[in-house]
C-alpha cells in the first residue's frame, strides 16, 4: 500500500511541475530524484492515514486526469488557466473534507512552496 501511494505521489509532484520540463524536453535523472525526495517530505508531513490515503489517491488520480485531459486540448490559454483553476479548486474542497485542519494547512503550505519554487526556477529560464 505504502508502495502505490508513494508512486502515486511522485507522479503528482511529477505533473506538477510538469509545465517547466515539457518546456525542456524530458525530465533529467537528477529532477527525478529531486521530485522522489521532496514527495517523501510531503508524505511525512501530512501523515495521512490509510484511508486518508484511499481518499487522498482517488482525489489525486481525478485531478491529474483532468490534468492530462487539459493539456491536450487545443482551447486557449485562457480556456486551460480557467480550467486549471476549477481543478485546483476542486481539489482543494475535496482535500479539505479528506484531510484534518492541520494536515490541510500543511498541504496549503506544500502547494505555495511548490509555487515558489516553480516560479523562481521559470524566472531563472527567462
Amino acid at each position: 500500500m505504502k508502495r502505490s501511494i508513494q508512486t502515486f505521489l511522485v507522479f503528482a509532484l511529477v505533473m506538477v511541475f510538469s509545465a517547466n520540463t515539457f518546456a525542456q524536453g524530458k525530465m533529467s535523472e537528477e529532477r527525478k530524484k529531486e521530485m522522489k525526495a521532496k514527495f517523501e517530505v510531503y508524505k511525512q508531513k501530512l501523515n495521512l492515514n490509510e484511508e486518508q490515503s484511499k481518499k487522498v489517491d482517488t482525489i489525486n488520480a481525478a485531478y491529474f486526469d483532468g490534468l492530462t485531459t487539459l493539456k491536450n486540448s487545443v482551447e486557449s490559454k485562457m480556456e486551460k488557466y480557467k480550467k486549471l483553476k476549477s481543478l485546483n479548486s476542486d481539489r482543494n474542497k475535496q482535500m479539505k473534507n479528506v484531510l484534518t485542519k492541520e494536515q490541510f494547512k500543511i498541504y496549503k503550505e506544500q502547494q505555495q512552496e511548490m509555487k515558489e519554487e516553480f516560479k523562481a526556477r521559470r524566472a531563472n529560464r527567462e
